[in-house]
């Protein structure tokens, strides 16, 4: 079991600091769009030309991120890059459950409640999002199911343990 801690604290710390980088690059991106959209400062790290953007590395002129510079594509792409950032956040949660000395737990059922939900959930709401912006669909729909998947399987987990807390529980009463 010291394996299995040992791992889950390396992936905890892993899949948080990702998380961070994940939503302070959509913060980013995000202020410099809506700022350049909005003003006709110079100053900003963003270069417009025609239908195409190139957002600049903080305090420099080498490209960071590149894409179209049109609603059907900033705003499904943002809201992905803060999707998966909330993926990587709520699966250090889960990862933050296995490392912890007691493993059933109720706050681990909950970590584990929300990772699953929100698997089986936001993905049908990106496949409307992408609908309604007319996007190309084939790659999200092997995302979708990629994602069904690992809140299917979350949810099994959340389900054992559940039934580890109830017995837990059912032995603490005894001793």
């Amino acid at each position: 079991m010291k394996s299995v801690r040992l791992t889950a604290g390396i992936l905890f710390y892993l899949a948080r600091t990702g998380a961070l980088l994940i939503f302070v690059i959509a913060m980013y991106a995000t202020v410099v769009i809506v700022l350049s959209h909005y003003s006709t400062a110079t100053w900003l790290p963003i270069q417009i030309e025609g239908n195409h953007f190139t957002i600049f590395y903080p305090f420099t002129k080498a490209p960071f991120l590149l894409g179209d510079y049109t609603a059907s594509y900033l705003v499904p792409n943002l809201a992905i890059v803060v999707f998966y950032g909330l993926f990587l956040w709520l699966l250090s949660d889960v990862f933050h459950a296995f490392k912890q000395q007691k493993l059933f737990t109720a706050k681990g059922v909950a970590q584990l409640s929300r990772f699953y939900i929100t698997n089986l959930v936001v993905p049908f709401l990106f496949l409307i999002l992408f609908l309604v912006f007319k996007n190309e669909m084939s790659d999200l729909i092997r995302i979708i199911f990629l994602h069904a998947v690992i809140g299917v399987f979350a949810f099994f987990m959340a389900a054992i343990f559940k039934q580890g807390v109830a017995l837990q529980e059912e032995q603490d009463l005894t001793f």
